[in-house]
């Protein structure tokens, strides 16, 4: 039997929300400004570490348990570091990197290609639209300046209720916001393979894997390249 689906639910940093560079791109270029050779497979392993990472909602706040902020993000750059095999003076390189993002890192934010298309079409067939975010804090400020303003029936950053991606239960905690909805008429779209899609698969809705960078070309989930491929699946 055809599932017939109801409600469309986003990701949104990555997914809705796009700097350019991302982190993982910045952190590639600093890299190889630093004259560490990084091979194209270097590049995509940091990268898959970085969502694996990012996906690990137990260990990322073990680690921020202990360590304070800035030895938390040196120690996460020691980890970028070490994916793309350096050895030799981790502690100071990591450390340069840490602070070439506190300083220096300044990305363009801008909406993801074809979303605003995609939304209002998805808006205007009468799906329930939702925004699921790993963010601490509400998202509606990030809704407009985005120019967003409008689209979502909800919106659920993980601080709010104290459960984060890939746990099923603040998927499940924004679908009990929405009268009659079940779990098996819903999708969720995100970049993360862990975060967005073992979370999504686990709470029953099907995991799309929004994936600009073929990152994910073999894995099993559903993947897209841009927003408006969704309309055509649909």
């Amino acid at each position: 039997m055809t599932v017939k689906y109801k409600a469309v639910f986003f990701d949104l940093d990555g997914t809705i929300r796009i700097t350019y560079p991302s982190p993982t791109d910045a952190f590639v270029l600093y890299a190889r400004s630093l004259n560490i050779p990084i091979t194209p497979l270097a590049e995509k392993r940091v990268k898959l570490w970085a969502h694996h990472y990012w996906g690990q909602d137990q260990r990322v706040k073990q680690d921020m348990e202990r360590f304070d902020l800035d030895e938390f993000w040196v120690n996460y750059s020691r980890q970028l570091l070490e994916k793309v095999n350096v050895t030799e003076n981790l502690t100071h390189q990591a450390q340069l990197v840490h602070e070439w993002f506190g300083n220096e890192y300044a990305p363009h934010v801008t909406l993801a290609e074809t979303c605003y298309e995609t939304l209002s079409e998805l808006k205007n067939k009468g799906y329930v639209l939702g925004l699921i975010s790993n963010r601490s804090t509400p998202l509606h400020e990030a809704v407009t300046e985005l120019g967003l303003d409008g689209f979502f029936d909800i919106t659920l950053a993980a601080g709010e209720i104290g459960y984060w991606k890939p746990n099923p239960l603040i998927f499940s905690h924004a679908l009990a916001c929405i009268p009659n909805l079940e779990p098996q008429q819903c999708i969720y779209v995100g970049d993360n393979y862990y975060a967005d899609g073992y979370g999504a698969s686990a709470a029953g809705i099907l995991p799309v894997i929004f994936d600009p960078d073929n990152l994910y070309a073999t894995h099993p989930f559903l993947r897209i390249t841009q927003h408006n491929q969704l309309l055509q699946w649909l």
